[in-house]
Formats: structure tokens, sequence, C-alpha cells
């Protein structure tokens, strides 16, 4: 959603939403970890940004995303803790209008 907000060549953003997580155990130190499954998660989506216009075409984007879910346990008892969890994730790009 873009705000209504336009400062000269800056146009600020905000997003939020639901998604889904797929967490797929690849190995640990030993390469196999006996027992665990691959496991999907919903997850609560949020964040904002801001465009910098470069041309009509192309702006430079920072932006914020933030996903809330709940701890995957794999499906093995001893991991399960019934607890959620926040992964921040930051990102700069190019972006292309058309």
């Amino acid at each position: 959603m873009n705000l209504p907000l336009r400062l000269s060549k800056f146009s600020p953003y905000a997003l939020a939403g639901g998604g889904g997580l797929i967490f797929r155990p690849t190995g640990n130190g030993s390469g196999f970890v006996p027992g665990a499954e691959t496991q999907a998660k919903g997850a609560f989506l949020y964040g904002g940004g801001a465009d910098y216009a470069l041309t009509r075409r192309f702006s430079l984007r920072a932006e914020y995303r933030g996903f809330v879910y709940k701890n995957p346990d794999f499906g093995l008892a001893t991991l399960h803790a019934d607890t959620w969890a926040h992964t921040a994730q930051p990102s700069a790009g190019i972006v292309f209008h058309f």
C-alpha cells in the first residue's frame, strides 16, 4: 500500500499480510537429523520502506520486512516449545516500473 505522502522523489509505503513459511531440515554437523520432517507454518508479515525515484522507470528501494510465526519443531517432541519467533529481513534494491 502506497502511503498518501510523497516527499519530492521519495515514495514511502507500508505492507501487511499473511503467508506461509516452509522449514526443511538439511542437516547438522553430522549431516543427518533422525526423524526430522519438513514443516510448514503460517506467518504474519509486516513492514515498510521507501522508493527514491531515479527516473520515470527506475527507483532505488530500501525496505524492512518482519515475519512472526510459531517455531517449527520438525515433528520432534524434543523440539516442541510452543513459542513464537520473529525474523527481520531488511533489503535494498532497484525497482523497474512498467
